[in-house]
């Protein structure tokens, strides 16, 4: 039988609870990731890249939900290595960036690791279950980014 919650407890703050989560999750996948030579904060932008041929600051910044400063400081390290490049911008100018063909051979290298990572995590929660925790994490997206 499952105990009630009191939401008005701190303990059961969404947002600590969310970013614990998020913490256990990333350091899960930081272990598998990072043997192939990336972070897990660097791949959903090498996969963003990967899927589209070019994107603006702008545009990869809302579908990755990133702050642009924090998109910006995850590139850099990305850039420098290679893996992705950004033509334009300049004084208020339009950045556009893309991957490179070192950035999807690093794709594919760390895809196994990604994919392994991203089964385990699955199977603890089972599919059925995180479809549904998707849904709701879109939902509580999308309603909490209404004007």
């Amino acid at each position: 039988m499952r105990t009630a919650r009191d939401f008005t407890s701190s303990k059961n703050c969404t947002c600590l609870q969310v970013r614990r989560v998020s913490r256990a999750v990333t350091q899960f996948f930081d272990e598998q990731i990072r043997q192939q030579g990336l972070r897990p904060t660097q791949t959903p932008i090498l996969n963003a890249l990967h899927a589209k041929s070019a994107w603006s600051m702008a545009e990869l910044s809302e579908f990755l939900g990133m702050e642009r400063t924090t998109l910006l400081r995850n590139l850099r390290p990305l850039a420098r290595d290679g893996l992705v490049q950004s033509s334009g911008g300049g004084h208020g100018g339009h950045v556009t960036l893309s991957i490179t063909a070192k950035g999807r051979a690093a794709v594919a290298k760390t895809l196994p690791a990604w994919r392994s990572a991203q089964d385990r995590v699955i199977s603890i929660l089972g599919v059925e279950r995180w479809e549904a925790i998707l849904a709701d994490l879109e939902r509580v997206t999308a309603l909490l980014h209404q004007p």
